[in-house]
């Protein structure tokens, strides 16, 4: 079982990735549970933030060290958000959505880190 949380603007995402099987955002029952029990504290953010995060995120990040894996990051005034996607590529096994790995909120120094460790596709800032 799934839950479908919104939709990618794949431009970016294709020019990196090329083409991606669908636009289509998704969260697992297992998934949730994982930030339900391993970011106890950042789920209310999840379950409040979500769609936000994926519908306009100030930035959107490649995660070098994981094939085909996203950062999806919404500045907020004391905190930021980090959604994890792994995306579904044309070279994925058919039938693949985009799923949401985790979420947690991150501070402003590692958010840092990972603009200077990756590359940024996106950002408003």
């Amino acid at each position: 079982m799934f839950k479908k949380l919104g939709t990618l603007a794949d431009t970016y995402l294709c020019q990196a990735f090329g083409l991606l099987q669908t636009d289509e955002v998704i969260i697992t029952q297992e998934r949730e549970y994982h930030i339900k029990t391993r970011h106890p504290e950042d789920y209310v953010w999840f379950e409040k933030f979500a769609e936000t995060v994926i519908a306009s995120p100030d930035y959107i990040i490649v995660d070098e060290t994981h094939k085909g894996t996203i950062f999806m990051i919404k500045a907020l005034e004391n905190t930021n958000l980090n959604m994890i996607i792994r995306v579904a590529l044309e070279t994925d096994h058919p039938g693949y959505k985009n799923s949401v790995m985790t979420f947690y909120r991150i501070r402003e120094k590692n958010l840092k880190k990972l603009i200077q460790k990756n590359r940024v596709l996106y950002r408003t800032k």
